[in-house]
């Protein structure tokens, strides 16, 4: 089980998939991410990408954010977020099945904050839906996307965006990319 860290949903607890099917974010890490934005989620629009249990675009929604969009390819997971989201009653979190990548390459939203978990080995889906952020102005002006990688040297960061600042919590990388 997972827990809401902070806001409307504090201390809720929520299922996550089998381990070999998500890897979830660790609580210190979310609450460091979530801290550091705390002041200007609220109202803001949240996508997360790579899903998993939800457990991220959760705690957006407890924390403020107006609406949430996740994306989670695997169905065991897309099931248990479905689930996730019913016992909690959450209205604003637009859940949908499909590829990241894909989901990117037809979007014509736009997004406050962007959470990248792609999984670790696949630093591809990573740059690539990096690539697809700045070519396709996914990101509003002021945004902020958030990557957890666990190999920053594998990251590659597209013409237009810049890291502005990086964390590491033993094996794991967070950084905050936003415009030039």
């Amino acid at each position: 089980m997972l827990r809401i860290i902070s806001g409307k949903y504090r201390n809720r607890k929520i299922e996550q998939p089998p381990l070999e099917t998500s890897r979830p974010t660790m609580d210190k890490v979310k609450e460091s991410i979530f801290s550091s934005i705390q002041f200007k989620i609220v109202d803001k629009t949240f996508l997360d990408l790579f899903s998993g249990s939800g457990s991220m675009a959760i705690e957006a929604v407890s924390r403020g954010a107006s609406s949430v969009t996740l994306l989670e390819l695997n169905n065991v997971a897309f099931n248990i977020i479905k689930k996730n989201i019913s016992s909690l009653k959450i209205d604003n979190i637009n859940a949908i099945k499909k590829d990241s990548l894909l989901f990117l390459q037809n979007t014509n939203e736009t997004f406050d904050f962007v959470f990248i978990d792609a999984p670790y080995a696949n630093y591809a889906l990573l740059n690539d839906s990096l690539k697809l952020i700045a070519k396709r102005n996914i990101l509003n002006e002021d945004g902020e996307i958030i990557v957890e990688t666990n190999k920053v040297s594998e990251v590659i960061i597209p013409e237009g965006l810049r890291v502005f600042k990086s964390k590491r919590y033993g094996k794991v990388d967070i950084l905050y990319i936003t415009h030039e």
